[in-house]
């Protein structure tokens, strides 16, 4: 960027042109035409709460605790209590 003055103002252009490293060497050939990495979406997995509704193989069931492995949780369908994945929840 570049700063212009007209009159009493000060304006910001943008410069065209090639892109130097910091120290203000050109780039090698192979880092001219580099993209950075999309960025990974993040996935928020939901707090379940005890008591909370939940959705298992298309059955309504109520959650009743995290086991605290991170992966697992017991819920309550009917009179049973299942041990399922909490990625397997909705």
């Amino acid at each position: 960027m570049s700063l212009a003055l007209s009159g009493r103002r000060a304006y910001l252009i943008n410069m065209s042109g090639r892109a130097r490293l910091p120290g203000g060497e050109p780039r090698k050939a192979s880092q001219r035409k580099s993209r950075r990495a999309e960025s990974i979406p993040i996935r928020v997995a939901p707090s379940w709460r005890p008591g909370d509704p939940v959705r298992w193989k298309d059955r309504a069931g109520v959650f009743r605790r995290d086991i605290g492995d991170g992966e697992h949780a017991e819920i309550t369908l009917g009179e049973r209590v299942y041990r399922v994945r909490l990625g397997e929840l909705a």
